[in-house]
């Protein structure tokens, strides 16, 4: 339905105290169909402010992660088979691979100009995440002194993008990526690839 080709990622609120990031994302994607009216990305944990559409229109969305509701239904049915069944419906309500995800954006009447064969478009997204279950960490070692002289510090893990940005999480879409931290005067930000200052 679409082809992802660039994706901005913008962490300009890193805090280590309240263990959160407040980020920007944008994504340029080709739509492959005219008719495109609906965008579903992956974005788990994450509170999502704003989306808007080539800086010109709002647009509104809705979060949904099933696995908040797996086996909440029916307290009698907790069991490891039951669970199982849950957890694969859950998945396959999110997976990027089936036009699926947490995050669904629906495109404005006004905006249905802007989708065209071969034309991009983009998606800006404003976001936070506070107290991550995975996906990023926070070490702030107990003590006295600054951030810096506790060797403060933050990195990302595993193969879940999502855990920590809105996206779409997934091999068969690969994208270009260009990723701008901003930190406090006193830490750096250390990243794959080049790094400017």
């Amino acid at each position: 339905m679409k082809k992802e080709p660039h994706q901005i990622l913008s962490l300009t609120g890193i805090s280590f105290e309240r263990r959160s990031i407040i980020g920007f994302v944008e994504l340029t994607i080709v739509p492959l169909k005219d008719n495109l009216r609906c965008i579903r990305l992956n974005a788990k944990q994450c509170r999502i402010y704003r989306v808007c559409l080539n800086d010109q229109y709002e647009a509104n969305f809705q979060y949904y992660d099933p696995f908040l509701d797996i086996c909440q239904t029916d307290p009698n049915t907790r069991s490891l088979e039951v669970f199982s069944q849950y957890h694969l419906a859950a998945a396959q309500k999110i997976d990027p691979d089936h036009n699926s995800g947490e995050l669904q954006i629906q495109l404005p009447d006004e905006a249905a100009h802007l989708v065209g064969e071969g034309r991009g478009l983009r998606i800006g997204i404003e976001f936070s995440l506070e107290s991550p279950q995975g996906g990023m960490h926070f070490v702030v070692p107990e003590g006295e002194g600054s951030l810096v002289e506790k060797s403060a510090h933050m990195f990302t893990y595993g193969h879940s993008a999502r855990l920590w940005f809105p996206c779409v999480d997934s091999y068969a879409e690969p994208c270009t990526w260009k990723l701008e931290f901003t930190v406090d005067e006193t830490l750096i930000a250390v990243s794959c690839e080049s790094w400017l200052m």
